[in-house]
């Protein structure tokens, strides 16, 4: 008896459970436009962003950086990736591939972190499940980051590697990507291509891409309540160290600003929920007045840079840009 009396109360425990979590995921859906694991994601990042540094602290923080010297990146420790990945040196910085010379397509692939933090554990996630799933290559610069860096010298440093890559990758589709201030970045290159009528890449593919380091639309401040990650003052700050002489509203530290006519097609990805998503709607509308083909994908409740993040709506984004980069 005492048997199937636990056994009754077990299940309805889990009913119980699943009803709850149904419920949930029901009211996520309602509210947010999203799954309940998007919603407990950015639950998670409000508690880890929970106690930013203030500007002052940050300061303090790169200029030790920078008294301490450059260090190099590394291959992620503790990440087992799926698909081979080596490391070269090429126009001057750390140069990594993912699936080398695999497929008919390679990809660059700009990362962000705001122009001060190096690669994270979530594009190396995205960039080896995207290599294996499209059968493509990938090459991941280690372009110098702020305070060693700026984005004068990453303009001369990545339009010598796409330069060189163009040559050496001849016959092979080469696409440009990144996310973030990877994203902005990767616009900036194209722009720069652009400029100097060298060969574009068949497609950008940018996730919540930093367009204007200014950080000066008014419209961002609609989507303070709801960023659970990015710090407005922090942003600005980093914004202006990577501008550094050439100033936040130059075009190669913020591509919104520059020239969008003659680019190649351009698909973005954005959340609803990051401060950065008003300047990339001002972007894409130049890319569209410009004549540049462009497909802006709106996650309605969504975070920033949601493509990389483990959740469901980050399945299908990858989905859909593995299809692209597979040319099928």
């Amino acid at each position: 008896m005492r048997v199937k009396k636990l056994v009754r109360w077990v299940a309805v425990l889990l009913c119980a459970a699943l009803a709850l979590a149904g419920g949930a995921a029901a009211l996520s859906r309602a509210v947010y436009g999203r799954s309940l694991r998007a919603s407990v994601y950015e639950v998670v990042q409000r508690v880890r962003h929970a106690r930013p540094r203030t500007p002052e602290e940050e300061i303090a923080r790169l200029e030790a950086r920078r008294a301490a010297g450059e260090k190099p990146a590394t291959l992620p420790k503790g990440r087992k990736l799926h698909v081979e990945a080596t490391e070269a040196e090429a126009c001057g910085m750390q140069v990594f591939a993912l699936n080398p010379g695999a497929g008919s397509a390679t990809v660059l692939y700009l990362h962000g972190g705001a122009y001060v933090s190096g690669f994270n554990d979530y594009q190396w996630r995205f960039m080896d499940r995207l290599a294996s799933r499209a059968g493509c290559e990938i090459l991941a610069p280690a372009y110098h980051l702020a305070p060693f860096g700026d984005c004068e010298r990453a303009m001369d440093d990545l339009t010598a590697l796409y330069t060189a890559l163009a040559w050496e990758r001849a016959g092979r589709r080469l696409i440009l990507m990144g996310d973030s201030a990877g994203g902005g970045l990767a616009l900036a290159l194209a722009q720069a291509l652009a400029e100097r009528g060298a060969a574009l890449p068949e497609r950008l593919i940018l996730f919540s891409p930093w367009v204007d380091v200014s950080m000066e639309n008014p419209e961002i401040a609609d989507y303070l309540a709801a960023e659970p990650i990015l710090n407005l003052e922090l942003t600005k700050l980093h914004g202006r160290y990577w501008a550094g002489a050439a100033g936040v509203r130059d075009r190669r530290a913020s591509p919104l600003y520059g020239d969008m006519a003659g680019l190649p097609p351009v698909t973005v990805y954005c959340g609803t929920r990051e401060l950065l998503y008003p300047d990339i709607r001002l972007a894409c509308e130049k890319l569209r007045s410009a004549g540049v083909e462009t497909e802006l994908h709106v996650g309605r409740g969504l975070n920033h840079d949601y493509p990389l993040m483990p959740i469901p709506e980050a399945e299908k984004a990858l989905a859909e840009v593995a299809a692209v980069v597979a040319g099928t």
